[in-house]
């Protein structure tokens, strides 16, 4: 992936070049095929450009019209470029910056209407003095914002103009506490400084000499589709799938591999990708698993590598299991920081891109967006919360095999377990687990900030525009440029995730089996067990990962948190105290203190090394 940044002066100020310099600079790791800055008075531009994609060698870092006094930067990929192109009357093998401002020369602000790919890009529209900015429908692409009313900055990394004199470093209370603290708490903008904002996936941004302006221009299943037979719903939803790997696969450059974890979305994925790829007589290079290999534990019940194996089998091919003792991975590549959204994950998916670029994988293609909006989970209490009375009682019937006290039951469970859930684990996960805050910060914010519970347990539209795709998609983009690798994400073709959410619910539940619909689209290319409705479950991963590096790596940690800095946040007494009864508890308590500890302490971590950076 590319990065892009500038300065506006909304003062008629003159941006100073050293800054750009700066974020250039900061930028550079992003794209090291071509850097680029202009500077016009009070605004300025810059790119750092990876260039990848099928046209990637007409692609420019920064695009510009002396006559017009126009600038436009990228980071995309765009999926429907040939659609585009003909639409707007452009050769085939436009760059992808002339395609976007052409795009947006006759579309306006509405242009990320039309376009289906992952970007964000910024244009300077000299004529209307105006900048304007959009990022993608899921927020694949990154994009961060500073703005104090007279100077607007903006970059792919918030690193870049966080450094910045101007830019204020003061942390975002409200985010410290959410992070340290297990409540579900989300904001699409914030980020761990109060002076950082996010633009939302599927917003643009328009700053003008009045200040600025964002807007929504899409939003997942506006509009109710129903069809007359379940057959055309699983048929649409296979072909829109089967075309959104189709133009990631001919729209990329260099080796292709894919993650695949033994369930139905990143297997579909797998075949699929490796399907493509074999009517232009390629190969799927490379297949990887975060689960150990068998050589470091044996076959566990539900084991996921048992799915594995058996799409290799069919497919012919061969998968790579994330082996932590392998000398490839005793040379690590420093992660500075990782985004608030996610802070953890970060060293399995390091391994991951480690071993992908020994293999020289360019492109690596995952499963990420399956379970929130393709294959989606849903459940009784859902249908019946979305009306679907009928239904809903006809599968209760179903489940009770014609006894009365298993129907009411099944209803119980259905309606009433589901009420209190906000009181159960989702709505405090740590209620058994060490409390670290500081006692006198947690009287003092506990009132700002709530908690976030019907996205996550029922509403699947605001699951996925509340910025939960993003805990992945903002990771793959802060660590992949390191490794020279890019994830691609068909499940969150924004043409995927609308069919999925604009059918009727119900469509993804029936006779107890959950995600039907997209499990009879993909029936027939599937190895025969995926046919049968099982729960994968992936105890082998989940033990080996955790288990041997959860203490070592809170002691790691530990030891390098800056304890003045986050004294007014962590009761650190607390801390110690919380390590010392797990020194002494079983196995499974141990485990859990100590991955409790890892995940608060990662977050101010991250804190720690952005402001040691910039």
């Amino acid at each position: 992936m590319s990065s892009i940044f500038g300065i506006f002066c909304l003062n008629g100020g003159t941006v100073e070049e050293k800054h750009l310099q700066k974020m250039r600079d900061e930028m550079r790791r992003y794209g090291p095929d071509a850097q680029d800055i202009l500077i016009d008075g009070n605004i300025a531009l810059g790119c750092c450009l990876a260039k990848s994609g099928a046209y990637r060698q007409s692609d420019v870092p920064v695009y510009s019209d002396k006559k017009q006094g126009t600038m436009l930067v990228c980071d995309a990929l765009i999926w429907n470029r040939a659609a585009l192109a003909e639409e707007l009357g452009l050769p085939g093998d436009i760059s992808t910056q002339g395609l976007l401002w052409e795009a947006y020369e006759k579309w306006g602000e509405v242009c990320p209407e039309h376009i289906n790919g992952d970007f964000a890009f910024a244009v300077w529209d000299k004529q209307k003095k105006h900048l304007f900015i959009a990022r993608d429908h899921l927020g694949i692409r990154p994009l961060y914002y500073f703005f104090d009313g007279a100077i607007f900055a903006f970059a792919t990394d918030y690193r870049a103009f966080l450094g910045l004199p101007f830019v204020g470093k003061q942390l975002d209370e409200v985010q410290v506490y959410a992070s340290l603290s297990y409540i579900y708490h989300i904001d699409t903008e914030a980020t761990f400084f109060e002076q950082v904002k996010r633009l939302p996936q599927a917003h643009t941004l328009l700053v003008e000499g009045t200040g600025i302006r964002k807007n929504k221009y899409w939003a997942p299943g506006e509009e109710k589709i129903v069809y007359g037979s379940e057959k055309e719903y699983w048929k649409k939803l296979y072909a829109l799938i089967e075309d959104a790997v189709g133009l990631r696969v001919n729209g990329v450059a260099g080796k292709i591999g894919t993650e695949i974890s033994g369930g139905l979305d990143s297997s579909v994925i797998t075949v699929l990708v490796n399907r493509a790829l074999a009517k232009k007589n390629q190969k799927l290079e490379e297949l990887y698993s975060w689960s150990p290999p068998y050589t470091r534990m044996e076959t566990q019940p539900k084991d996921e590598r048992e799915q594995i194996e058996a799409v290799c089998r069919q497919e012919g091919l061969h998968c790579t299991y994330m082996d932590p003792s392998d000398p490839l991975y005793a040379d690590m590549p420093a992660v500075q920081w990782l985004p608030e959204t996610a802070v953890n994950g970060g060293e399995i998916f390091c391994r991951e891109l480690k071993y992908l670029s020994s293999k020289d994988v360019k492109n690596i293609f995952s499963g990420w967006g399956g379970d929130e909006a393709a294959s989606m989970r849903v459940n009784l209490y859902q249908i019946l919360l979305q009306g679907y009375v009928g239904y809903y009682l006809k599968q209760a019937r179903w489940l009770a095999k014609g006894s009365p006290w298993r129907f009411l039951k099944v209803i119980a469970s259905s309606t009433v377990r589901q009420w209190f859930r906000p009181f159960s684990y989702f709505g405090n996960p740590g209620k058994d687990l060490p409390d670290i805050l500081n006692k006198k910060f947690k009287k003092r914010m506990r009132r700002h900030c709530k908690k976030d519970i019907l996205y996550f347990t029922v509403d699947a539209a605001k699951h996925i525009q509340y910025g939960v795709i993003q805990s992945r998609t903002e990771l793959s983009a802060q660590l992949d440029p390191v490794f020279g690798v890019q994830h691609l994400y068909p499940y969150l073709d924004y043409r995927v995730v609308d069919f999925a959410l604009s059918v009727p619910r119900y469509i993804y539940y029936k006779q107890g089996m959950n995600r039907y619909i997209f499990r009879k689209a993909f029936a027939g290319i599937l190895p025969e067990q995926f046919n049968d409705y099982f729960i994968k479950d992936d105890p082998a991963k989940s033990a080996f990962l955790h288990q041997e590096r959860a203490a070592e790596n809170v002691e790691d940690i530990a030891d390098k948190i800056d304890r003045e800095l986050f004294a007014p946040y962590i009761d650190w007494d607390a801390f110690q105290r919380a390590r010392g009864l797990s020194a002494s508890a079983s196995k499974n308590v141990a485990l859990k203190t100590h991955l409790s500890l890892l995940k608060k302490l990662k977050g101010c971590f991250s804190i720690q090394q952005i402001l040691k950076s910039v």
